[in-house]
């Protein structure tokens, strides 16, 4: 463990603690959290959720396409590992926007990023559609969370407010012996008085770490979270969810599969379908489950066809999930397999019309203040 990571873990764990300790410096009792997890890389929207009746999937994809996937009706299967997503569909508690981009898109991760997180197209803008939204609404620093270490421009407001920021590597390992050496040098007053605050902070913030980790075995344990590090970001979100912010922002990376799919992707969906479902468990055990809507993203989709190296590349539209008290199915049409546009599928959903049906419904605001115009919602939402 580095002395800059127990640093950081401390110092966090201390304004984590004090956001769970006291709900109201997050939103009010009566208001509902919006949670974003973006799935960064592109995930690949066709082996997720697959179109196993059309033909085309299979000539376009003969040794990728997933023929054992679960079948949740005519025309869609659920990617292998994805079966506790089934349980959501199942329960009416999952949306799934399929076909979803902009006019003209983007096949640059960080271009297409920028698109999504301020939701104008096709203009540059150094502000985020959730920072404009949390700025017209006076919102405090607490009022919105992120859980990553790249801070997204989704919540950059036009002043560049800027709001929490825990990493991801927040619960770190001190009991190996480089982290017991680092532990042992505060046992050891300074003379300098900077040095020495910073020694005292320390030792007081090891105990929050440890109730911290504690309560975070606990939650995992119980909600049945993977035990891994995808597990703990989602158990941890949880936690931070409990103070009631009115944004909540998490990534999970590795989703641009150009190579070795079939095992990359596998991986990470089961990681993220467990913890989906756990989270569900966790928000109901809490009474929070109707408080919390959590919106699933990537920037872009993967390109229909498979590549010579087991892999995708960068496509366009791709499926949104959206979890909480919605009207659960599938919304946007199924692939247009036969109708690619420049060997990619065509956009059915402009992923603004989600934004906007969010803000108007779920934030109760209008969305043209925010996105600079109004689109049609969906109606996942009532």
């Amino acid at each position: 463990m580095k002395r800059r990571e127990f640093l950081a873990a401390s110092a966090l764990s201390a304004l984590t603690s004090a956001i769970a300790a006291n709900p109201s410096l997050g939103a009010s009792s009566n208001r509902g959290s919006l949670l974003i997890v973006e799935l960064a890389g592109g995930n690949d929207g066709l082996n997720t959720f697959i179109p196993y009746s059309d033909p085309n999937y299979l000539r376009l994809r003969p040794t990728l396409g997933i023929q054992n996937g679960i079948p949740v009706s005519s025309t869609v299967a659920l990617h292998p590992e994805m079966s506790g997503v089934k349980t959501l569909l199942d329960a009416g508690r999952l949306a799934v926007v399929q076909n979803v981009s902009y006019p003209n898109p983007s096949l640059s991760h960080f271009r297409a990023k920028d698109i999504w997180q301020s939701a104008v197209v096709p203009g540059y803008e150094y502000s985020g559609w959730l920072g404009r939204w949390l700025a017209a609404e006076k919102a405090q620093k607490a009022d919105a969370v992120f859980l990553g270490d790249e801070y997204p421009l989704a919540l950059l407001g036009k002043a560049n407010e800027r709001y929490l920021q825990y990493s991801a590597n927040l619960l770190v390992n001190s009991s190996g012996d480089l982290g017991k050496s680092i532990l042992a040098l505060y046992d050891l007053p300074q003379s300098i008085p900077l040095a020495e605050q910073v020694r005292l902070d320390i030792l007081e913030n090891k105990t929050a770490v440890e109730k911290l980790a504690a309560d975070l075995s606990r939650r995992v344990t119980n909600n049945a979270y993977p035990q891994n590090a995808i597990g703990n970001q989602f158990a941890l979100m949880a936690k931070i969810l409990e103070s009631r912010p009115r944004v909540a922002y998490l990534t999970v990376g590795g989703w641009d599969t150009h190579v070795d799919q079939l095992n990359k992707q596998g991986y990470l969906l089961a990681q993220v379908s467990q913890s989906l479902v756990a989270l569900e468990r966790d928000l109901t055990a809490k009474g929070l489950a109707q408080s919390v809507l959590t919106l699933v993203q990537s920037e872009f989709g993967r390109r229909p066809a498979q590549n010579g190296s087991g892999g995708t590349d960068h496509g366009t539209a791709a499926p949104v999930m959206i979890m909480g008290p919605v009207r659960g199915g599938f919304y946007g049409g199924t692939p247009a397999l036969d109708s690619l546009i420049d060997q990619n599928l065509p956009m059915q959903v402009d992923f603004r019309q989600i934004y906007g049906e969010i803000l108007q419904l779920w934030e109760g605001i209008a969305p043209s203040t925010i996105l600079g115009r109004e689109f049609t919602p969906l109606g996942f939402l009532t």
